[in-house]
């Protein structure tokens, strides 16, 4: 009874199965994961690097005296306006004045020597020719005793032989033998007188060459003179101290009948003073140049390299109304400072009414500008320890490559090349990304190198 209950009990069910048709084969099941491709395709990426600072003068000059001197009127005070060569100060030292007036004198003095030395020249020159002109006449004199000398040696020799033969007396032959005595006396004398005449000569000539000499001296002594009066005039100069450009008077450190002395200042002031150096030198006054007026904008290294005058940039001035505005950067130091590893950027600010005020705190920003670059989402590449890398898809594959980026606006990132690769390993030839690579954008944590991927084409 038992197996009949059973047998009717299945067989409904292996009447519903012989039935029942057979089930259709399922789909394949794909096991690479779905990932969002993107091209690098040429845009603007634009990226701001913005920092706090202070405004700052275009020019700030501690004025401290040349000379020593008291202080007989000083003219401006905190807050004037000056122009250039206005004075601001002026001092007296009388004993300068008085060394000035004194050098002059002796330069009019040494002026005069000169010209007492060019008469001696002149002096000098006429008596080396006259004693010339007495050389060439003893020795004229030398010739005509010469003459004399030979033409009464001939008479004695004549009348020598007249006197043997009776014909002239012994009376005349003595006579002439006394006129020859006598021209060969003088013969003699005139030859010392040239000797003689020619030492003058030559004396007169060394005296010519020592007044020359002598006009040179004193020429020498005039500007010696005239470079020390002007050193002195310079220093009487000193004595009224003028604004060096035009600017604003930020402190005046000095008193009337204060004695004031060179490089340290006034010493009767207290470390307290406006612009007192850290060698405790008191100013007179301390002057700044307001308009422009400058504001440093310390940029990054990684971006230092984008940044160059012309480039745009905004400052931003809390304490202004109507704060904000355009500008450019004018200068960059060039360098990167070697502590803070940042590029110092110069912006100047026009301030023709005197708005911006040196100490004010500021906003500054620069625009690094790159357009028609190629970029990409930054949430395609990643950095693996010192590298940035990126995943093409090729082949099917997530493919792990190098790349080199550059500005980044927190959205985009530039991308300036990639690595090339050769039969699936790296070749170290950077190439440029020309648009047709597919990167896979994303979160890159869920891909690896040579991983199956299937590009989602639903976006």
């Amino acid at each position: 009874m038992t197996r009949v209950w059973l047998t009717l009990l299945l067989l409904p069910g292996l009447a519903g199965g012989c039935s029942d048709p057979k089930p259709a084969p399922g789909s394949p099941v794909s096991l690479a994961p779905a990932v969002k491709a993107v091209h690098a395709l040429p845009r603007t990426v634009v990226r701001t690097v913005e920092q706090p600072g202070v405004i700052g003068a275009y020019e700030r000059t501690a004025i401290y005296a040349k000379v020593s001197g008291f202080v007989q009127k000083w003219h401006v005070d905190i807050g004037d306006q000056v122009k250039t060569g206005a004075t601001l100060v002026e001092l007296t030292a009388p004993e300068l004045v008085e060394q000035h007036l004194q050098m002059k004198a002796q330069a009019d003095l040494d002026r005069v020597m000169v010209e007492q030395a060019r008469k001696l020249v002149i002096v000098a020159e006429s008596n080396v020719t006259a004693s010339t002109e007495t050389v060439s006449q003893t020795r004229a004199d030398v010739n005509r005793y010469e003459a004399d000398v030979e033409r009464w040696d001939g008479e004695v020799k004549r009348l020598t032989g007249l006197v043997a033969e009776r014909v002239v007396d012994q009376q005349v032959l003595d006579e002439t033998r006394r006129q020859l005595k006598s021209s060969q006396a003088a013969l003699q004398s005139s030859r010392v007188a040239v000797k003689n005449r020619d030492a003058q000569r030559l004396a007169a000539e060394a005296t010519l060459e020592k007044t020359k000499v002598d006009v040179t001296v004193a020429e020498a002594k005039v500007r010696v003179s005239d470079a020390e009066e002007r050193r002195l005039a310079a220093l009487v100069g000193y004595l009224t101290i003028g604004a060096p450009y035009n600017g604003v008077v930020f402190a005046r450190n000095v008193n009337s009948g204060d004695f004031v002395l060179p490089a340290t200042g006034d010493p009767s002031q207290g470390s307290f003073s406006q612009g007192v150096s850290p060698s405790r030198a008191t100013p007179l006054y301390v002057l700044v140049r307001s308009d422009p007026v400058l504001f440093f904008v310390g940029v990054p290294e990684a971006d230092a390299a984008y940044v160059a005058p012309g480039a745009k940039a905004r400052v931003r001035v809390p304490a202004v109304a109507g704060n904000e505005f355009e500008a450019r950067v004018t200068r960059t130091s060039w360098a990167l400072d070697s502590t803070s590893r940042t590029l110092s950027a110069q912006i100047e600010i026009p301030n023709p009414k005197g708005k911006f005020l040196p100490g004010m705190y500021a906003y500054g920003s620069v625009l690094i500008e790159r357009p028609g670059v190629r970029a990409v989402p930054v949430s395609a590449v990643t950095q693996i320890g010192n590298q940035t890398v990126c995943y093409l898809v090729v082949d099917g594959k997530a493919v792990r490559t190098p790349v080199q980026t550059g500005v980044s606006d927190g959205a985009w990132i530039e991308v300036t090349g990639k690595l090339g690769r050769s039969t699936g390993s790296a070749d170290g030839t950077w190439v440029a990304f020309d648009g047709t690579e597919a990167v896979v954008d994303g979160d890159l944590s869920q891909v690896s190198d040579g991983q199956p991927v299937e590009v989602d084409q639903s976006n």
